[in-house]
């Protein structure tokens, strides 16, 4: 490696080592700032993580996967409903979840399009005894 690279990478390590504010969060005694940098962490991880998985949206064939896929932010729903609003106590962070549970819904949509069913065909009798006259 070259001189910048060593720099860089020392920069890159010490501030990763320094300390910060989050770190007042997981204070002890603190669970409910734990909770809420734990629903924040992973929220980090799967929201990218879903905009990736449009990319099955792209094919007519693959559309279909997204649906079964749309169970990680849905997943997740839960997961920082549970965090931030019990566990942390937050309820004006509503929106955390909530975004997840429109992400959710907007892959399973969006997997559905292009699935379209038959309508049930109708039988239509030759002759001039239109419509049917008589019992069943």
């Amino acid at each position: 490696m070259n001189t910048l690279v060593r720099r860089s990478l020392l920069l890159l390590t010490s501030l990763s080592l320094a300390a910060a504010p989050a770190q007042a969060l997981i204070a002890e005694g603190n669970d409910e700032g734990a909770a809420l940098l734990a629903a924040m962490f992973f929220s980090f991880v799967t929201v990218p993580i879903s905009f990736l998985l449009f990319l099955f949206a792209i094919s007519a064939t693959t559309r279909p996967t997204l649906r079964f896929f749309a169970g990680l932010p849905g997943l997740m729903t839960v997961l920082t409903a549970y965090w931030v609003l019990i566990a942390g106590g937050r309820p004006d962070m509503i929106w955390l979840p909530m975004f997840h549970a429109a992400l959710a819904a907007i892959m399973f949509w969006v997997g559905g399009l292009g699935q379209t069913q038959a309508a049930p065909a109708t039988t239509v009798q030759s002759g001039g005894n239109f419509p049917p006259q008589g019992g069943v």
